[in-house]
C-alpha cells in the first residue's frame, strides 16, 4: 500500500504500486504528513490536527490533537511524535491523549531509538537523547532555518536554504556537503 497526502484532497491510496489511486474517506483536507504504526495510519493535517485510520483509510477519526498544523509525524516503536506549529507532541496510546514535549515551531522530526531531532524554522535544531524528557539546542553553522532533518545511527543530515549539512557525531559538529547552493526541502534515508 502507498498512501499520499494531498493539498485539499485528503489521503489517497494505491494498492498496485501507484498505477491506480483511490481517495480514502479522509478527503477535503490538506494532509501535510503521514506515518504508520503497525496497522494504524496517522495523517497530520493543515489546521485540523491528527487523524487515525485503523482500516487502510476506509474510515478516519480525529485524535485528541486537533486544531493544529501538523508538519511532521514520526514513529518510534509504539510511540507517535507530531511536529506542529506549537511544538512536539507525543502519544503512547494511538492519539487518545497527547503530551507536549517541546514548545517550538517544528518543520521536521527524525527519530533513532531514544534520540529525537527536531528541525525548526528560526530556532535551529533541538535534540533529545532521552525520548523527549529533556532537550538541548544544536547550532548548525549559522543556519537558522532548517527545513528537514534525517538520522541514521550517529549520522544526522539537515536540509537548509543553502544546502545539505551532515554530522557524524549525533549533531555535535556539522559540515556542509557538496550539495550546496540548493534549498534542501526534504530528506529520506533508505
Amino acid at each position: 500500500n502507498i498512501f499520499a497526502g494531498t493539498y485539499g484532497g485528503g489521503v489517497f491510496l494505491s494498492t498496485n504500486n501507484g498505477t491506480n489511486w483511490n481517495q480514502t474517506a479522509l478527503n477535503n483536507r490538506e494532509v501535510l504528513s503521514l506515518t504508520v504504526n503497525g496497522s494504524n495510519i496517522f495523517a497530520g493535517t493543515g489546521g485540523q490536527g491528527v487523524y487515525l485510520s485503523t482500516n487502510n483509510g476506509q474510515s478516519w477519526s480525529l485524535t485528541s490533537l486537533y486544531n493544529q498544523y501538523v508538519y511532521s509525524l514520526a514513529t518510534n516503536g509504539t510511540n507517535i511524535l507530531a511536529g506542529t506549529g506549537n511544538g512536539v507532541y507525543l502519544t503512547t496510546n494511538n492519539g487518545q491523549s497527547w503530551q507536549l514535549l517541546l514548545s517550538v515551531w517544528v518543520s521536521s522530526i527524525a527519530v533513532n531509538g531514544t534520540n529525537i531531532f527536531v528541525a525548526t524554522p528560526g530556532y535551529n535544531i533541538y535534540k533529545s537523547t532521552n525520548s523527549g524528557v529533556s532537550w538541548v539546542q544544536v547550532y548548525l553553522n549559522n543556519q537558522n532555518y532548517i527545513y528537514t532533518i534525517a538520522v541514521d545511527g550517529v549520522n544526522v543530515f539537515a536540509g537548509t536554504p543553502t544546502g545539505l549539512y551532515h554530522s557524524t557525531n549525533n549533531g555535535l559538529n556539522w559540515s556542509q556537503t557538496t550539495l550546496s547552493n540548493q534549498a534542501v526541502l526534504c530528506l529520506y534515508i533508505n
